[in-house]
């Protein structure tokens, strides 16, 4: 069975063809942006990253571990690395099971 049996002339199967091309090479241009725009973006936050480094590293310099030149990750002081784990109160009940 071809096109020609289901009546379909050999202009409108151009045409059909040069769509679907169309659409593929719309889709394949969108992804092979999105890509390059997501590896620039990654580059961009690796160098904020870096540079943030080496300017905690500056900045902790010639401290001693007392004076608080120790590793950040370490710490688990709210007060270095600026994040602070939410509160829950102990009155608080849940469920019927109190914390």
């Amino acid at each position: 069975m071809t096109y020609r049996s289901r009546g379909r002339s050999i202009f409108e199967v151009i045409v059909a063809v040069c769509f679907v091309g169309f659409l593929v090479g719309f889709i394949t241009v969108l992804c092979i942006g999105n890509y390059f725009r997501a590896k620039r973006a990654q580059e961009r936050q690796k160098q904020r990253r870096l540079s943030k480094m080496a300017q905690q590293n500056n900045n902790n310099q010639g401290r001693s571990p007392s004076q608080g030149g120790y590793d950040h990750s370490v710490a688990g002081d709210s007060t270095v690395s600026g994040y602070e784990a939410p509160r829950i109160p102990n009155t608080a009940v849940r469920n019927g099971i109190s914390a």
